[in-house]
């Protein structure tokens, strides 16, 4: 140690008269490699090289690499908690179900003749667009029997499908004899709000309820949300918030992905700003939950971290316990339309509620923050 500190000092004289002439200010930097002090001017730039020379001997003695400093580069944000009504168009149409149609000569299933599956999405008919479930009916209606062209997105192929419709007898018109949906509703948990007032919510998707796959949008909305009543989750039975959403609008929703629902809020709701903490900051052991379960009343509940997983692509970072008795009596634990809810730890937000465990509504699995903040930044450039 006391040759390094040595080496430094006579290494720093003999580039200072080198580096004398080019200095017109000094310049502030943060913490290198090697120390854990500031360093300024010129004598910032002079050990900042020094320590370069010797990390590059140590390297070449098969030393140590030289540790890695990461900066929280995350914007500050709004605590979230409290929840959020979401309303979503669908970017297309879904199938979610096929019939029969009475013709005169029988029982005829139209979808099943084209090639129709349950989870295909109807993107545009004669070349038309099409994103409501009357627009659908309108081209069936007016068709006569004659083909139909449908571009469909099956999964990630998308499809050329010839559909020609069937004459019922008891209805007297044509139909396609599909169930389809053209828009879904529910209630979310914000995780947490930027300054300009785009936010992350849920921590997964909004799935279709038949389907089970993710609803593509191609617009969506959100309101407020006033609870009514908790149905209390078990060992057996999913919990869930019951609400009412307004009717007026409070914002647009922009994506909705397997990492959680993301939009931007017409106003911004002031309060204490928190850091978005980085994978490597979140800690197993104690931390809190914001979440609301009676209408208006954000409250934080205790929650252990059990593990962590960092390498997880998906929206199961972290596995936390539900260790507050009042939220336990209340909800039984983690319930449907608390997704979203923001994890704080060492007062920074670490991440989301995104699942329950099924047999046991004390458990689930949590996002991480600094995804759903990349994530954000990247669905609203």
């Amino acid at each position: 140690m006391k040759f390094k500190k040595a080496f430094l000092s006579l290494f720093s004289i003999i580039l200072c008269g080198a580096l004398l002439f080019g200095v017109f200010s000094a310049q502030s930097f943060q913490n290198t490699a090697l120390a854990d002090v500031k360093l300024s001017g010129v004598t910032g730039r002079i050990q900042k090289i020094s320590e370069d020379f010797l990390e590059a001997i140590n390297r070449e003695k098969g030393g140590a690499e030289p540790r890695e400093i990461t900066e929280n580069q995350y914007e500050k944000v709004y605590l979230g908690g409290y929840p959020v009504g979401l309303k979503l168009y669908a970017d297309g149409v879904i199938v979610v179900g096929t019939e029969s149609v009475d013709t005169s000569t029988g029982e005829v299933n139209p979808a099943a003749v084209a090639g129709l599956k349950t989870g295909d999405i109807i993107k545009t008919i004669n070349g038309e667009k099409v994103n409501t479930n009357y627009e659908v009916s309108r081209f069936i209606e007016k068709s006569q029997g004659e083909d139909l062209q449908f571009e469909v997105l099956r999964g990630n192929e998308m499809l050329n499908i010839t559909f020609k419709g069937a004459f019922s007898v008891s209805e007297s018109k044509y139909k396609a004899g599909l169930w389809i949906r053209d828009s879904s509703a529910g209630i979310g948990t914000v995780t947490f709000c930027r300054t300009d007032g785009s936010f992350a919510s849920l921590g997964h998707a909004v799935c279709d309820i038949d389907t089970k796959e993710v609803l593509p949008i191609s617009q969506g909305e959100c309101t407020n949300v006033n609870i009514t009543g908790i149905q209390k989750g078990s060992s057996a039975t999913t919990g869930e918030i019951w609400g009412v959403l307004e009717q007026e609008d409070t914002g647009e929703v922009i994506y909705n992905g397997n990492l959680g629902v993301y939009g931007k809020f017409d106003d911004v709701s002031e309060g204490q700003l928190y850091e978005i903490a980085t994978p490597d900051e979140v800690k197993t052991g104690k931390a809190t939950v914001y979440t609301t379960v009676e209408n208006g009343i954000l409250t934080e509940f205790e929650v252990e971290i059990i593990s962590i997983d960092k390498n997880s692509e998906e929206n199961k970072n972290l596995i936390l316990k539900v260790r507050d008795k009042v939220l336990i009596e209340k909800t039984g634990g983690i319930i449907q339309g608390m997704s979203g809810s923001p994890i704080v730890q060492n007062n920074k937000i670490i991440g989301a509620v995104t699942h329950v465990f099924l047999n046991d509504p004390t458990g689930g699995y949590g996002i991480f923050a600094s995804t759903m903040c990349e994530t954000l930044e990247r669905v609203s450039d």
